[in-house]
């Protein structure tokens, strides 16, 4: 397995190889039939994949009329680009971290919210009419408290139908009065 750093230079090996074929005006082809070489190997080579051995590097610097040391030197504006990439990546990651910290602390938020919103339905019962369909709703599993919403929830809405019971037989008297004389 190739480390890092040592892809990296096959792939500015590469890069260096085809920027030589082309200002040549070679295809691969024409490369590979003039040097008895596949023109797989050229792929390969041009794309990173793998690197020639010495003997064949030198082979291509001459055929290219250039130096080996002009195909194996670095590029040292691949390199910094490399290495902005490798700190925009970190970056973004730091980003996302805290997105994603901000995001756990709003559906924290919110999960206190849906709770407080149910013990205000203990004051004013009929409110639980409209708080009780929406905290079903807005409640996620991945909330910290889903499942303390979830209780509080049940028994807020025993809570609202013994309150609404005890109104209704108010209102229809059928809760059965006892009368003393």
């Amino acid at each position: 397995m190739l480390h890092f750093k040592n892809w990296g230079r096959i792939y500015m090996l590469g890069k260096q190889l085809k920027s030589a074929r082309l200002s040549n005006n070679f295809t691969q082809q024409e490369v590979a039939d003039k040097l008895n070489i596949s023109r797989q190997s050229i792929s390969k080579w041009e794309n990173g994949s793998s690197a020639p051995d010495v003997h064949t590097l030198k082979m291509l610097a001459s055929f290219y009329k250039t130096s080996i040391q002009d195909l194996t030197k670095e590029n040292e504006h691949l390199e910094r680009k490399i290495e902005t990439n490798k700190h925009n990546i970190h970056t973004q990651k730091q980003k996302f971290s805290n997105i994603k910290k901000t995001l756990t602390k709003n559906e924290t938020d919110d999960s206190w919210f849906l709770l407080i919103m149910l013990f205000f339905t203990f004051i004013y019962a009929p409110l639980s009419f409209i708080v009780i369909p929406l905290v079903i709703i807005k409640n996620k599993k991945d909330n910290h408290l889903y499942k303390w919403i979830i209780i509080v929830t049940i028994i807020t809405t025993a809570f609202t139908c013994f309150v609404v019971y005890g109104w209704l037989s108010d209102v229809f008297n059928f809760g059965g009065t006892i009368t003393v004389e």
